[in-house]
């Protein structure tokens, strides 16, 4: 073999090699796990920080609906 056809050579299976390490370390990633029982698993420390609180409305409409009581009415 000349020179030129072992470089191609070695710079195809170089390739080869560090594309097949990326594929696998992407796909191992992406592994399905299994989902957590609670919600605190999901939360790191000191890393969760709630600083707004207003709601934000999906909708316009709003209903209100009277809600019945158990008390005798006189009383």
């Amino acid at each position: 073999m000349d020179l030129v056809t072992l470089l191609v050579v070695f710079f195809f299976i170089g390739g080869a090699l560090t594309a097949a390490i990326t594929v696998g370390a992407e796909l191992k990633k992406h592994r399905p796990v299994k989902p957590a029982a609670c919600a605190d698993l999901y939360l790191v420390a000191e890393e969760t920080r709630m600083t707004t609180t207003e709601d934000a409305f999906l909708r316009t409409h709003t209903s209100r609906v009277k809600v019945a009581s158990n008390k005798p009415k006189g009383r």
